[in-house]
This record gives structure tokens, C-alpha cells and sequence, in this order.
């Protein structure tokens, strides 16, 4: 007789930083692919069922409160699709000190070199700012909401499945 185990791990949860446009785009990719999804933004009124109805939780408050309220692991991934680099210099740090499996931030090169001078400002350790994947997703020239879901959801099923990224007729 064989006996095999396997063990039950919960479900990969991603916290979307940031419910507008892109950030509701993504809570209903992330819960179409089989993630946990929780919300959390400091405008209420983006962070209800009504706004992203897609969400399992959230988190209504700063992002610098936002470990206050939710327990991460190493297996959440977390997504800021904030409206800006200054909410993200000023809520980001305490982020940085879980033990998230993925912590990435949407924007462009530019918004990203402005968020980790400020970081570094704050005298967060240029190694910990390493963390963080910025600009997030796979290359795609999305431009709708919904492209650019699918663009950071690619990067993370490839980081996660160890994937290369490459087109699967150049393996």
C-alpha cells in the first residue's frame, strides 16, 4: 500500500494597493486566476463591494498602517497601484520589512527612480528598496486597465511557476 501526502496550503493572497481603474481590473483578474484578493486603499469609497466587487477583503486605511490590519506571509503578493510616487514614499517602508513573496509597484521608470530617491531619503537601506519590482508586469504595450492586469498577473504566475518569461516558441 502506498500512502501519498499533500499537503493543503492556503490559497496565494494579493493585496492591491490602490482600487481605481487598474486596481479593480486586477482584483478581477487575480480572483479569476484562483488568488485570495484583498483591497486596501485610503479612500474609502474605492475599498467596498461596490467599488471592487471582485475583492475578498478590505482594508480601508494608509498603506503604512496597512500590516496593522492583515497578516503577510510568504505567500502574498502585493500590488501598489496608488494614484502617485508620494503616497508610495510614504506608505512603502513598513511593507518592506514582511515577508511578502512579491511587492511591486505600476508606474514608469521615472515614477519608480522618484519613489526610491525618496525611500533612500527616508534612510530605507538600498537592499531592502531591492525587493521591489518596478515598473511591474511583462512587456505587452497594454493600455487598458485590463491589458495591464493581465500584464502584472503574467509576471507573477511566471515568478511564482519559476517561469522564463520567454515566448513559448523560443524554448
Amino acid at each position: 500500500m502506498e500512502i501519498f501526502v499533500e499537503p493543503i496550503l492556503p490559497k496565494a493572497k494579493i493585496i492591491i494597493i490602490g482600487g481605481g481603474h487598474v486596481g479593480k481590473a486586477l482584483s478581477r483578474q487575480a480572483k479569476f486566476l484562483g488568488y485570495q484578493v484583498a483591497i486596501s486603499d485610503d479612500r474609502p469609497e474605492f475599498c467596498t463591494p461596490d467599488a471592487n466587487p471582485d475583492a475578498d477583503e478590505f482594508f480601508p486605511c494608509q498603506m503604512s498602517d496597512l500590516i496593522n490590519h492583515t497578516k503577510i506571509t510568504d505567500s502574498t503578493y502585493i500590488i501598489l497601484t496608488t494614484r502617485g510616487s508620494n503616497i508610495d514614499v510614504e506608505g512603502l517602508a513598513p511593507l518592506l520589512e514582511t515577508p511578502a513573496a512579491f511587492i511591486g509597484v505600476i508606474g514608469s521608470k521615472r515614477r519608480w527612480a522618484f519613489t526610491k530617491k525618496g525611500l533612500l531619503e527616508k534612510g530605507v537601506p538600498e537592499e531592502v528598496i531591492s525587493k521591489v519590482h518596478s515598473p511591474i508586469g511583462i512587456e505587452l504595450n497594454a493600455e487598458t486597465p485590463e491589458e495591464i492586469a493581465v500584464s502584472i498577473m503574467a509576471e507573477i504566475i511566471m515568478l511564482r511557476n519559476g517561469g522564463s518569461g520567454k515566448l513559448m516558441n523560443e524554448n
